[in-house]
C-alpha cells in the first residue's frame, strides 16, 4: 500500500494522518475538506470562539501548518470530495480532480440538522458545527441581545450558558421535558434545567415552535405550539446534526444512520474505512450506534488508521463525553439502561456528586458534576463491566478505586 486518502480535515481526519505518520506509514497521505482551515478542536465552538472570536486558544488547532509540511500531509482544504470511484481507487474532486488512494477513510462528521420551516435560513439564524458558524454566531450575542435557542442537546445548552455569560436575555425552547434529557435521564435533565433558570434563562421546556416571524430577512419573532410569541434578536437552532454519508451511499457501501462499520472501523468495502461522527458501529451494550462525542472522533480515528495499515484492531468503547455550562463540568460515560436503578454519591444541590445507573448490581452509567477525579475511576467501572452494591456507591468513605480492585 502506498497512498491513503482521508476526507474530511477535522478532529477525526486530524487525528488520523497523525497516527498514520506515527504508525510508521512512509506514503502519501492527502487529507481532503471542505473548510479553509486545517484540523481544529470543536468544543471551543461553544464558548472560548463565542466570548472573543478574534483570540480563539493557542491550543485551536491540532498542529501548525509547518507539522503537516514536515510530515508530508498533503492537504487539499476548501475542497469538496463529490464522490468515491472505487473502480478506480480514488476520490473525485469538485472540478474532476482524481486523489488516487490505495485506501480511503471517510470522516465526514455531519452537517447541522435544519429546521424545516419559514425563515430556517435568514441571517439571524444560526447553526453551529464549524469555526465560521461560531464567528457568525458571535456577532449577535451581544450585551442585551435577545436570544432564541431551539432545541437544548448539548449545543444548545452550551450556547445558552455562553449566551448568558455575554449578557444576552436567553429563552430556550425544548420539546421535551428538560435539556440533554436523553444524554442524562429525566432526574439531572430536570437538575440541569432548574440550573439553567436559576441563571437567568428563561425555559420554555416541553414546548415545540410552529413558525419564525420574518422581517426584512431576519427572525423578529418565534411562535411556540401554545400560540404564544418570543421576541428576538437572533436565534440558534441546535437540533442535531446529520451525517454526511453520501459519498458512502453513492459508492454502494451499505449505510444506515451513518456508515456501517465493524469493530477494524471497516465498511462493506474492503478498502474503505470510516470513523467520528459519521460512522455506524457496534454498541459496548449491544446492538448499533452512532456516537457524536469529541472522544470518540479521537480515539476511534486512531484505530482506523492503525486498520488501514492492516494492523489488529478491536474498537468498541462505551460512550464517554464532557459538557462545561456556566460553572458546571458535566462527564458522563455509558449509557441509561431501562429501569435503571440510581444511586447518588454527593448532594446534587452543592452541584458536586457522582450517579451511577445500574442494571441489577452492574454499572452501565456514570454521571460526574465537577467531580473530574471520579470520571477518572468510573470508565474504567464502566469497561470492566463492574458490579457493586448500592450502598457501596453511596459511600463516600468507600473509595471508587476499592470498588474497582474487586472488580478485578
Amino acid at each position: 500500500m502506498k497512498s491513503v486518502a482521508v476526507v474530511g480535515a477535522n478532529l477525526a481526519g486530524g487525528r488520523a494522518v497523525e497516527s498514520l505518520r506515527q504508525a510508521g506509514f512512509d506514503g502519501r497521505i492527502t487529507l481532503i475538506g471542505e473548510e479553509p482551515w486545517r484540523p481544529y478542536e470543536r468544543p471551543p465552538l461553544s464558548k472560548e470562539v463565542l466570548w472573543d472570536p478574534a483570540n480563539v486558544p493557542d491550543n485551536f488547532f491540532l498542529h501548525d501548518e509547518a507539522w503537516y509540511a514536515a510530515n508530508r500531509i498533503e492537504m487539499r482544504l476548501g475542497t469538496r470530495a463529490e464522490a468515491l470511484d472505487l473502480a478506480a481507487s480514488a476520490v473525485r474532486l469538485t472540478g474532476g480532480d482524481l486523489v488516487q488512494a490505495d485506501r480511503i477513510l471517510l470522516t465526514t462528521g455531519g452537517s447541522a440538522r435544519k429546521l424545516n420551516m419559514e425563515g430556517a435560513d435568514a441571517a439571524n439564524v444560526h447553526y453551529l458545527r464549524t469555526r465560521d458558524d461560531a464567528t457568525r454566531m458571535a456577532t449577535d450575542l451581544r450585551d442585551g441581545a435577545r436570544i432564541v435557542i431551539i432545541g437544548m442537546g448539548v449545543i444548545g445548552a452550551e450556547v445558552a450558558a455562553s449566551a448568558v455569560k455575554l449578557g444576552c436575555r436567553v429563552t430556550a425552547i425544548e420539546p421535551l421535558a428538560a435539556p440533554m434529557i436523553r444524554a442524562l435521564g429525566p432526574q439531572f435533565g430536570q437538575w440541569l434545567g432548574e440550573e439553567h433558570r436559576q441563571r437567568g434563562v428563561d425555559t420554555r421546556f416541553g414546548r415545540g415552535v410552529n413558525a419564525m416571524k420574518v422581517l426584512d430577512g431576519r427572525v423578529t419573532q418565534v411562535e411556540l405550539d401554545d400560540g404564544s410569541l418570543v421576541d428576538c434578536d437572533a436565534v440558534v437552532v441546535g437540533v442535531g446534526i446529520v451525517p454526511e454519508i453520501s459519498l458512502a451511499r453513492d459508492a454502494g457501501i451499505v449505510t444506515n444512520n451513518g456508515i456501517i462499520v465493524d469493530r477494524r472501523c471497516r465498511s462493506s468495502n474492503e478498502n474503505v474505512f470510516a470513523a467520528g461522527d459519521v460512522a455506524e458501529q457496534e454498541s459496548f451494550f449491544g446492538g448499533h450506534i452512532r456516537q457524536e462525542t469529541y472522544q470518540n472522533a479521537a480515539d476511534q480515528a486512531q484505530a482506523a488508521a492503525l486498520a488501514v495499515l492492516g494492523q489488529g484492531v478491536d474498537y468498541c468503547k462505551p460512550v464517554w463525553y464532557w459538557s462545561d455550562q456556566f460553572d458546571l463540568n458535566i462527564q458522563f460515560c455509558g449509557h441509561i439502561p431501562v429501569q435503571a436503578e440510581v444511586t447518588l454519591r454527593g448532594d446534587m444541590a452543592s452541584n458536586q456528586f457522582t450517579a451511577f445507573f445500574q442494571s441489577g448490581e452492574m454499572i452501565e452509567g456514570i454521571l460526574t458534576v465537577n467531580r473530574a477525579p471520579d470520571m477518572g475511576i468510573g470508565k474504567r467501572l464502566i469497561e470492566r463491566r463492574a458490579n457493586a452494591q448500592a450502598a457501596q456507591l453511596a459511600d463516600a468513605d468507600v473509595s471508587l478505586r476499592d470498588i474497582l480492585k474487586q472488580a478485578g
